[in-house]
C-alpha cells in the first residue's frame, strides 16, 4: 500500500528498521518459517532480513496466551537452550513490531484511512443511541478484528498510555484474545450534550484520551475528555473522529493523492 512506502521510504525508518536485521536472523535459525519469501509490491523490503514481523510476534503471542512451551511444534521442541533463547527474543520481537506500527501510526492520513471508518460507525450509532427513548431498542455491536487493527484504534482515540515516546507505552502490544469497549454512558437525567460520556474499556481497564495534535508523541499532551474522570462526552468522542478524517482529507488534498484506503499488501 503506498500509504506503507510513503512512511517506510524515511531514511530513519529504514536505519533502525535496518537494525534489528541481526534479531530476525536469529529468529529465521530457530523458525526457518518467518523467512519464506513473498512478494513485496510496496516499493521498499517490508523487513530487511525477510521475515514477517507479525508472524514473528504472533508465533510467541498466540504460544504464551495458550500457556504452551515457545518451541512447541519446532525442530527444537524439546531443547531446553533454545527454549530459553525464545523467551529472550520475544520481548525484543514484540517491541520491534510495536516500533514499527507507532511510526505507520504517527501518519494522520495512515491512521485515518484504518481507524476513521470504524470509528465514524461507532460514533455514529453512539449519536443515534442518544436519541431513542427508553422503550427503543438500543445498539449492542460487536468487532472482531485483528490487533494491528485494535491498535489502530487505541492511538485514534489518541490512548493516554500510549503517549511519549520516551515511555515505555510504545513498546505495548495488545493481548491475544483483547477486547475494547465502547460504552455510552448517561449522567445526567437529561438530553443536553454534557449528559452523556464515551467510557473506552481495555481488558477491563479505563482507558483516557490525549490530544493527538499536541506533543502526544513528547508525552506533554493534555487529555480531551471533559467530562468526570476525564472520560470524553459524547461530542467530545465525535470531535475525534471527525477530526481524523480530516487529518485524511487534508493531508491527501496537500499531496494531490487520491483516498486510498487498500491495506491488503500490509505484513508489517
Amino acid at each position: 500500500a503506498e500509504l506503507v512506502s510513503e512512511v517506510m521510504s524515511s531514511q530513519e525508518f529504514q536505519d533502525r528498521d535496518g537494525k534489528a536485521a541481526p534479531l530476525a536472523a536469529r529468529l529465521a535459525n530457530l523458525l526457518p518459517g518467518l523467512a519464506r519469501k513473498k512478494r513485496n509490491t510496496s516499493g521498499y523490503n517490508a523487513s530487511p532480513s525477510g521475515i514477517n514481523w507479525i508472524e514473528a510476534t504472533d508465533h510467541f503471542v498466540c504460544r504464551s496466551a495458550h500457556d504452551m512451551t515457545l518451541s512447541r511444534f519446532t525442530d527444537f521442541e524439546h531443547d531446553n537452550q533454545v527454549e530459553e533463547t525464545l523467551r529472550a527474543l520475544s520481548h525484543q520481537t514484540t517491541a520491534h513490531l510495536a516500533w514499527r506500527f507507532r511510526q505507520w501510526y504517527k501518519s494522520p492520513k495512515l491512521l485515518a484511512a484504518i481507524a476513521a471508518p470504524l470509528l465514524r460507525e461507532m460514533s455514529d450509532q453512539l449519536m443515534t443511541a442518544i436519541t431513542l427513548g427508553v422503550r427503543e431498542r438500543h445498539p449492542f455491536t460487536i468487532y472482531s478484528c485483528h490487533d494491528v487493527t485494535l491498535l489502530a484504534i487505541l492511538y485514534g482515540v489518541g490512548a493516554d498510555f500510549l503517549a511519549g515516546d520516551q515511555r515505555a507505552g510504545w513498546r505495548f502490544w495488545p493481548a491475544y484474545a483483547s477486547t475494547l469497549i465502547f460504552e455510552l454512558v448517561q449522567i445526567k437525567e437529561s438530553n443536553a450534550p454534557d449528559s452523556y460520556v464515551v467510557r473506552i474499556l481495555l481488558n477491563g481497564k479505563p482507558v483516557k484520551s490525549k490530544d493527538r495534535l499536541y506533543q502526544y508523541w513528547d508525552g506533554e499532551s493534555r487529555y480531551v475528555g471533559r467530562g468526570p474522570h476525564s472520560m470524553l462526552f459524547a461530542h467530545d468522542f465525535e470531535d475525534i473522529v471527525s477530526q481524523l478524517e480530516e487529518d485524511f482529507t487534508r493531508q491527501a488534498k496537500a499531496e494531490g493523492t487520491e483516498t486510498e484506503r487498500d491495506m491488503s499488501n500490509w505484513t508489517g
